[in-house]
């Protein structure tokens, strides 16, 4: 998994640079793999919500969510379940955001 985060040149992908923050998604994505409980999950997962692949505040979504969601999906089948929760919840906002 972590060999697909770093494969990704996650600031190639497009992005409002006022929202964006491509610095954040493989450090995040890296953070929840790895992570081993509710407090490591949390913080990967502000990192990802907070202008990693979805800007929670203003409701938008970015491009690199459509290249994480395969990862994220594999946190949920093989990660600690708090990451996994965490990826769901991310997918889910991916979903509902506006583009």
């Amino acid at each position: 998994m972590l060999e697909e985060i770093d494969a990704v040149n996650w600031g190639d992908l497009p992005g409002p640079r006022d929202r964006y923050e491509p610095d954040r998604v493989a450090t995040g994505l890296r953070a929840l793999a790895t992570a081993k409980g509710l407090v490591q999950a949390a913080g990967a997962g502000s990192l990802l919500a907070g202008g990693g692949l979805v800007h929670d505040h203003s409701g938008a979504v970015f491009p690199a969510a459509v290249t994480a969601a395969p990862i994220l999906l594999a946190i949920v089948r093989d990660g600690h379940p708090d990451a996994g929760a965490t990826a769901l919840g991310l997918l889910d906002d991916a979903l509902a955001f506006a583009v």
